[in-house]
């Protein structure tokens, strides 16, 4: 499936600079120009910090090593021209990956907004994990479809649950942005608790007093499960 652009327009992508810059960095082979609206406009804060504060050229290339070098070129073009990045919902997890190479909350909020109509099937993505998609991102992910009223609160935390099945870390904070951990009873805590046995541990490190003796059950029913 195709996110941007339509199914079928997307076949071989060649994307052309179209600008000329003593600004470079090096991709493997691939010397890449980079605009100075790039980092003016501080749409990627690696490359800012990259160039430093005078944006002065060396004359020669910068060596960076993305983790995706093959979705470099076109993620530096999206946030260069301020266009909706075109990719695939294979290409979604390394997108995001980067997106927070680059440090660009532009890029990642376009990310986000191409996420919503098929959230479903991102999510169920293989990669679709931490620490593979940032908790950082997650949270956006997830406040924004939350804010837009793609998804409900529990679709949100089955999200969140299949997300941190490899590795809890950062999962406290974003459970925090996304729900008044008091307020879920204890049907949806088991239920979260069978998506992900680990869940409990994201609950036992948010400050709940008035949940303690529900989280006590839930612990008992994990350590002997």
């Amino acid at each position: 499936m195709t996110l941007y652009p339509p199914t079928g327009l997307l076949d071989v992508l060649e994307l052309e600079v179209c600008w000329e810059s003593d600004l470079q960095v090096q991709v493997g082979d691939l010397v890449v120009p980079i605009h100075r609206s790039v980092l003016i406009g501080r749409r990627s804060q690696f490359l800012t910090d990259l160039f430093g504060s005078e944006f002065s050229g060396s004359g020669e290339p910068i060596p960076v090593n993305p983790p995706h070098p093959e979705l470099f070129l076109r993620a530096l073009h999206s946030i260069t021209t301020r266009a909706r990045p075109e990719l695939t919902e294979n290409e979604f997890v390394g997108f995001v990956r980067t997106a927070a190479f680059l440090q660009s909350e532009e890029l990642q909020a376009r990310l986000c907004e191409a996420s919503l109509a098929n959230w479903r099937s991102l999510t169920r993505v293989r990669t679709f994990k931490n620490p593979a998609v940032p908790p950082h991102f997650l949270e956006m992910m997830l406040l924004m479809a939350r804010e837009r009223e793609v998804m409900t609160a529990s679709e949100a935390l089955e999200v969140l649950a299949a997300w941190c099945s490899d590795d809890i870390s950062g999962g406290t904070h974003v459970l925090e942005k996304l729900v008044a951990v008091q307020e879920l009873d204890a049907a949806e805590l088991t239920r979260l608790q069978q998506l992900n046995p680990r869940f409990v541990e994201l609950l036992s490190s948010v400050n709940v007093s008035d949940h303690e003796k529900g989280l006590g059950q839930l612990h008992l029913k994990h350590s002997s499960s």
